[in-house]
C-alpha cells in the first residue's frame, strides 16, 4: 500500500520537479516496489492522454488583436462607469443646494410671520414692566424702553464697573 506522500513524490518525479538525489530514490522505489511502479505507469499514461487529447482552441484573430479587443472593452466600460458617476453627481447638485435653501426659506418665512403679526395679536416674545432681570452682581441697574409704534423693547443693563 502506497501512502499519500509517496504518491506525491511519484507525481513530482513525473513532472520533473525533484532534485537528482530525490529522483534517484524514486527510481529505486519503482524498481523494487510493484505497486509504486504500477502507479507511476498509470500517472504517466494519464499525463500523455491528457496532453495528446487536449482541445486546441484557435482564435480567428491574432493574439495581439484579441487581447487589444479585450483591453478596449475594459476601457469602454470604465469610461461608461465614470460618466454614470459624473451624471449622478451632476444630477444631485441641486439636492445639495435645495436642502439648505429650503431650510433658509422656512426660517425666513417664520421670521416674517413673527414680525408681521397683526395689531392686537399675541406676539412671540413680550417684555413688559412685570419682567425682572436677575443678576448675581450687586451693583447693577437696568433701563428699559418700549415703543409700540416700532414694536420693540430695548433693555439696557449696566453693572457700574470701571
Amino acid at each position: 500500500m502506497i501512502n499519500h506522500e509517496t504518491e506525491l513524490k511519484l507525481q513530482a518525479y513525473l513532472d520533473g520537479e525533484l532534485s537528482p538525489g530525490e529522483a534517484k530514490a524514486v527510481e529505486d522505489l519503482t524498481n523494487r516496489d510493484a505497486d509504486a511502479w504500477a502507479l507511476f505507469e498509470e500517472l504517466k499514461l494519464t499525463k500523455s492522454l491528457l496532453a495528446e487529447n487536449e482541445l486546441e482552441v484557435r482564435l480567428p484573430e491574432s493574439r495581439g488583436f484579441y487581447w487589444s479587443k479585450i483591453q478596449r472593452q475594459i476601457e469602454r466600460e470604465e469610461k461608461e462607469q465614470a460618466s454614470e458617476q459624473t451624471e449622478a453627481a451632476a444630477s444631485s447638485w441641486w439636492l445639495r443646494f435645495l436642502a439648505p435653501a429650503a431650510a433658509l426659506v422656512a426660517l425666513a418665512v417664520l421670521v416674517v410671520v413673527a414680525l408681521r403679526a397683526p395689531k392686537g395679536a399675541e406676539t412671540l416674545v413680550a417684555l413688559d414692566d412685570s419682567h425682572e432681570i436677575e443678576t448675581p452682581l450687586e451693583e447693577t441697574s437696568s433701563f428699559s424702553f418700549q415703543s409700540e409704534a416700532a414694536g420693540m423693547t430695548v433693555v439696557w443693563v449696566d453693572s457700574h464697573r470701571e
